[in-house]
């Protein structure tokens, strides 16, 4: 009998190293790839610890760079690097989402668009949206031309003009976050509702000292969020309280907006279109009914946690992409000169007047803006170079197929491509490491077809960012109404290295723009 308990404690603990040890790293279909380390076969260990010590980009880079266009990074997840059967299969292809960004998204314990996992489900949520976030009908949105011209030309301009005058640098990280939140909130909840964070510092503290707390524990949040929470209940906190307590703040001001643009809507009052709840209203019809009962209309969690996704998501991103492109032109003061030429070209130059009332008829047509070429290749060179969202984006492989020039990928793998390597592969983009803008007006036909294939500023398919044309229109008005009128030099900075994240700004937070008058 004790024979027998042995040979079966033997056979179990066989099988057991089959399954964990020998079949991932000899048998199994993805043995074939390239491990990061020899332990990616049977282990997260490696992933984590780059995770944890903040390399993983830059180490997923040198690996691809070195093994090619496929690496394994832990036992069930693969890095991908190539359009044809990697970019474009996966996410022009459909994969689902994983779990993992209910995990990091969710806004008041529940999903939003962002983190929804299979595509009809999505498809039908974006599909509430899409028209107004469409290139189209921001072109020609009055809405969104107003939420521009109050902020930009009477908020910002004005700002940067003063401190020219008086010589005094500006801090610009935080000041793009502003711009484009404030932008961006006024085009979503209407004028009455809007934010502004640009000329409020009790507001701005509040909206980036809250947001913003949770960056040094997203480890915890993103790859342990049960441990979080478990650990939670007994009073450890891997989170600080501090740091929910803020974010809280967060969440309680965003909210506070939901249901003043729902008692706007109940009133069924004439509304202006500035004062329109333009993005939340479309939303409302979409998923809810509009009554008159103060935070009692349905779906109202959904609801907010979408519009939270959409205004953190906007202010971030191009908040981070303006950042570095203020670092870029004040190093390469010759673009400055070719892009104010070129923007004092158009019709209705975007001129600061002091003391003047800009209406939105005196405003450029955004489409006029968006035509400018040296502006349109300065801004792709910056999310090139820059990716506001550098880290790999997972998705979950649905049947067995070919990526990387790897069969048989099984159901269930996790791939993800990351834009941090895909913009800096050299057979696409020479020279991957340098700031040229001239690559995207110099290429010819063929080549800019290539770089447009494998450009990821935006994501791709249907999961792609939905506010890309607002995030370009509201990033080319900007650096088109600084650069029309000031020169721009870098006063003082800190490590300007991205922070190697899923989101990326710089380091050292910190950019000082001192700001001249264009003669």
């Amino acid at each position: 009998m004790a024979m027998f308990y042995l040979l079966a404690t033997l056979c179990v603990l066989a099988f057991f190293l089959y399954k964990v040890v020998v079949y991932p790293a000899f048998d199994s279909p993805l043995a074939k790839i390239p491990f990061a380390h020899w332990s990616c076969a049977f282990s997260d260990a490696w992933i984590l610890w780059m995770r944890w010590t903040q390399r993983e980009n830059q180490e997923v880079y040198r690996l691809h760079m070195e093994k090619g266009t496929a690496v394994r990074l832990a036992p069930n997840l693969v890095s991908i690097n190539c359009f044809d059967d990697g970019l474009k299969t996966i996410y022009q292809g459909g994969f689902p989402k994983p779990k993992w960004y209910l995990y990091a998204f969710a806004v008041y314990g529940v999903g939003n668009l962002f983190t929804i996992q299979d595509n009809e489900t999505h498809s039908a949520q974006k599909r509430i949206m899409s028209h107004t976030f469409s290139k189209s009908f921001i072109m020609a949105s009055q809405s969104a031309r107003a939420a521009i011209n109050e902020t930009l030309f009477q908020r910002v301009l004005p700002l940067l003009y003063e401190a020219a005058l008086s010589d005094k640098a500006i801090e610009v990280i935080e000041f793009n976050y502003s711009y484009y939140l404030d932008t961006f909130v006024q085009w979503q909840f209407g004028r009455s509702l809007r934010s502004n964070l640009v000329e409020n510092e009790e507001e701005r503290r509040l909206y980036l000292d809250g947001f913003f707390g949770i960056s040094k524990f997203t480890f915890w949040q993103y790859y342990f969020p049960h441990l979080s929470n478990a650990l939670r209940k007994i009073g450890i906190y891997l989170i600080p309280k501090w740091v929910d307590a803020g974010f809280q703040e967060v969440e309680d001001w965003n909210m506070a907006k939901c249901d003043k643009a729902h008692q706007l809507l109940a009133t069924e009052q004439n509304i202006s279109e500035e004062d329109q709840p333009l993005l939340f209203r479309q939303l409302l019809k979409g998923v809810s009914s509009i009554n008159s009962k103060p935070k009692q209309y349905p779906r109202r969690l959904e609801v907010a946690s979408d519009m939270f996704s959409l205004n953190s998501g906007a202010f971030e991103t191009s908040g981070n992409t303006s950042t570095y492109l203020f670092y870029e032109m004040c190093r390469h003061p010759e673009w400055q000169t070719k892009l104010r030429e070129e923007l004092l070209s158009l019709k209705m130059p975007l001129k600061h007047i002091p003391g003047r009332n800009v209406e939105v008829e005196d405003i450029t047509q955004p489409r006029y803006v968006d035509e400018l070429p040296i502006l349109h290749a300065i801004v792709m060179e910056t999310l090139r170079l820059w990716p506001s969202v550098p880290g790999g984006q997972p998705r979950i492989v649905p049947r067995s197929c070919t990526l990387g020039r790897y069969e048989n990928i099984p159901a269930g793998t996790v791939v993800q491509c990351y834009a941090s390597v895909l913009h800096k592969t050299p057979e696409v983009f020479p020279e991957p490491h340098t700031w040229k803008p001239e690559r995207w007006l110099d290429a010819t036909p063929e080549q800019l077809a290539l770089m447009n294939r494998w450009f990821w500023g935006f994501g791709s398919g249907s999961r792609g960012c939905i506010g890309k044309a607002f995030a370009i229109n509201s990033i080319k008005y900007l650096f088109g109404g600084v650069y029309t009128n000031f020169t721009t030099t870098i006063y003082d900075h800190g490590d300007m290295t991205p922070v190697d994240n899923y989101l990326a700004g710089p380091k050292g937070h910190r950019l000082e723009v001192k700001f001249s008058l264009a003669e």
